[in-house]
C-alpha cells in the first residue's frame, strides 16, 4: 500500500514539475504530464487489484521516463535529472519494494544441487549493483556533455580523447546520446540485480535470463566496441575504459547465477511453465544462517589471469609506443581488447575455460609479429608465447558447481 501511494505522488510530481520547470520544451512538458496521468491511473488500479500486470505496466512507464529525455534531447539538465530519477523510483517502487507472492510460494532451497554457495545471495548481487552504479556515473557524466549541459569533459589520461570519442561520427550516428543510452542500461541493470529473493535462480528464472541477456552478451559487445575506439575513432576515452572495466567485472560476477538457472531449466525439462513461474529444485538446500558473509564468492584472481590481462593491455597500447603500421596497430588493438575481456571474465570460476581462447589470440599475435620490422618483433612474439603459457594453468577453483564441474578444465 505505501508504495502505491508513493507512485501516486510521483505521478502528481511529474505533472507539477512539467508545469514548474522552465526551458523544458513542449514535447517534454507534454510527455511528463501524460506520463504522470498514466502513473496515477496505473497506481490506482494497482491499489484495487491483486493482478501482476499493473506493476509491470508501471515499470514500463519508469523505463520510458529513463528514455524520454534522450529521445527528446532534454534542453535542461534539471529535466534530465528529474525524469531519470523519477523513472528509477517508479521501477523500484513498482517491482522491487513489494515481494512477489508467486515467487515466495515456490518451494525449494537457496543453494543449487551440488553447489557450495548460493549464486543469488545478496552478497553476490550487491557488488554488481555497486559496479553498475560506478558505470552509471561515468556514462551519465559523458551524457551530460552530449546533451549540452557541460562545456567540457575532463580526461585525466588522454587529453581531449574523451571529447573526440563522444563527439565522433560513430557517436553521432546514434539518434540519441549514446552515453545516455549506456547510463539508462546501467540503471536497469542495477534495478534488475536488486529484484527478487535469494532463491530467484529457480523462482523467477525468466527474469534472471533477461538480466543475463542485458549484462552478458550486450555488455560484452559494448565492452569490445569501447576498447576498439582507437580503430573506430582514432582516440582513447578514459571514462569509456573505466566503464568497460566495471562491465567486465559485472559479467564475471553474474555468470554463476546464469549457470545455476541453466542447470535448473535443464533438470526441469518437460515441466510446463517452469521458465515463467519457477519451480522446486530437488537437491537444493538452505543456506546456514551462521555462515559468514563473503563477497565475490565464485570469483578468484589467479596470477596467470592477472598477467594475461596485463599482456592484453600491453598489446592494446603498444601501437602508440612502438609506431607500428596501421594494419598491425589495428590487429593489436583487437587482440589486446579481447585478451583483457577474456582474462577478466575467466576470473569467474564457472567461466574459467574461456581462458583457453587467449592461447588462440596469443598464436595470432605471434603470427602478426613476423610482419613487424625491427626489435618490436621480439616483443610481439614474446607477448604471444607468454600468453599461450599463461592460458595453460586452470588456477584454483574454490567452490563447487554440481554438474557444471565437467566443463571446468
Amino acid at each position: 500500500m505505501p508504495s502505491k501511494i508513493a507512485l501516486l505522488i510521483l505521478g502528481l510530481w511529474l505533472i507539477a514539475s512539467a508545469l514548474s520547470f522552465s526551458n523544458q520544451g513542449a514535447l517534454l512538458v507534454a510527455n511528463d504530464i501524460l506520463s504522470g496521468i498514466v502513473l496515477i491511473v496505473l497506481a490506482l488500479i494497482a491499489l484495487k487489484s491483486t493482478r501482476v500486470w499493473p506493476k509491470w505496466a508501471l515499470a514500463l512507464v519508469g523505463v520510458w521516463l529513463q528514455f524520454a529525455p534522450l529521445l527528446f534531447w532534454a534542453p535542461s539538465g534539471l529535466t534530465y535529472l528529474n525524469d531519470t530519477l523519477v523513472g528509477a523510483l517508479v521501477i523500484a517502487l513498482a517491482v522491487l519494494v513489494n515481494p512477489d507472492p508467486q515467487e515466495e510460494s515456490v518451494p525449494g532451497g537457496a543453494i543449487p544441487p551440488g553447489w557450495s554457495y548460493n549464486p543469488s545471495a545478496w552478497s553476490q548481487r550487491v557488488p554488481i549493483i555497486f559496479l553498475g552504479f560506478f558505470a552509471w556515473m561515468f556514462a551519465r557524466y559523458m551524457a551530460c556533455y552530449q546533451l549540452g549541459y557541460l562545456d567540457t569533459v575532463v580526461d585525466p589520461l588522454f587529453g581531449d580523447g574523451t571529447l573526440k570519442v563522444i563527439t565522433s561520427s560513430v557517436s553521432k550516428a546514434f539518434p540519441v546520446a549514446d552515453a545516455g543510452l549506456g547510463a539508462m542500461a546501467y540503471t536497469l541493470e542495477m534495478l534488475m540485480a536488486a529484484h527478487g529473493g535469494v532463491r530467484r535462480w529457480h523462482t523467477i528464472p525468466w527474469f534472471v535470463v533477461l538480466f543475463a541477456i542485458l549484462v552478458v552478451p550486450l555488455g560484452f559487445t559494448s565492452i569490445v566496441l569501447i576498447m576498439l575506439q582507437p580503430i573506430l575513432v582514432g582516440y582513447w576515452c578514459f571514462w569509456c575504459l573505466l566503464t568497460a572495466v566495471c562491465m567486465l567485472f559485472m559479467i564475471a560476477l553474474a555468470l554463476d547465477e546464469v549457470v545455476a538457472v541453466l542447470q535448473f531449466l535443464h533438470s526441469s525439462k518437460g515441466k510446463k511453465g517452469v521458465f515463467w513461474f519457477g519451480g522446486d529444485s530437488p537437491g537444493s538446500k538452505e543456506e546456514s544462517p551462521s555462515k559468514p558473509l563473503h563477497f565475490l564468492t565464485g570469483v578468484s584472481f589467479p596470477w596467470t589471469l592477472i598477467l594475461s590481462a596485463l599482456v592484453g593491455i600491453l598489446l592494446m597500447f603498444s601501437p602508440e609506443k612502438l609506431g607500428l603500421s596501421p594494419l598491425i596497430s589495428d590487429l593489436n588493438h583487437i587482440y589486446g581488447a579481447l585478451i583483457v575481456a577474456l582474462s577478466i571474465i575467466s576470473m569467474a570460476e564457472v567461466a574459467r575455460a574461456l581462458r583457453t581462447l587467449n592461447a588462440l589470440l596469443g598464436l595470432f599475435a605471434i603470427v602478426t609479429g613476423f610482419f613487424i620490422p625491427g626489435w618490436p618483433l621480439l616483443l610481439q612474439i614474446g607477448a604471444g608465447v607468454l600468453l599461450i603459457l599463461l592460458s595453460i594453468p586452470k588456477g584454483p577453483i574454490y567452490e563447487r558447481y554440481g554438474s557444471w564441474e565437467r566443463v571446468l578444465f
